[in-house]
């Protein structure tokens, strides 16, 4: 299980199909859910230093519409500028194999297509987290 959990994305209503779908499968204990990558980037700088309430997970949408950075840009911030130490990916409706491989390139370790139908991919992600978290896991696509 997940101890924290944080997901950026721009649209509430998959908020609740997320949170949802997390909690039916036990996955996290705490979930935080923000709309903008602006805030996500804000508090990542703040934990740098204080890295009470830091989550250990972090799914950002790849289109984050009224924030400055898309999500690959974010996953490169984190990672880059703030520090590694998260598990970090994509959650998106496209699997564009070009945005796929540029996400990958800024440190993304996992891609998880958006679909209503979310849980099987969350299940299968929550089966391969340790390997995420321990850096023994690949870069995988969940479709």
């Amino acid at each position: 299980m997940i101890d924290s959990l944080l997901l950026v994305d721009d649209e509430d209503l998959f908020h609740l199909i997320f949170e949802d779908a997390c909690s039916l499968l036990g996955i996290a204990l705490d979930l935080q859910a923000l709309r903008s990558s602006d805030k996500a980037d804000e508090l990542f700088a703040e934990w740098k230093t204080n890295p009470i309430g830091r989550p250990e997970c972090v799914f950002v949408d790849l289109n984050i519409i009224g924030s400055t950075y898309d999500g690959v840009e974010l996953v490169r911030r984190i990672n880059q500028i703030h520090g590694n130490g998260v598990v970090i990916g994509i959650i998106s409706s496209s699997s564009d194999p070009g945005e796929i491989q540029r996400a990958k390139d800024c440190g993304a370790q996992f891609w998880l297509v958006k679909t209503d139908e979310i849980e099987p991919r969350l299940e299968a992600f929550r089966d391969d987290y340790l390997g995420y978290q321990n850096q023994s896991s690949e870069f995988r696509v969940y479709q």
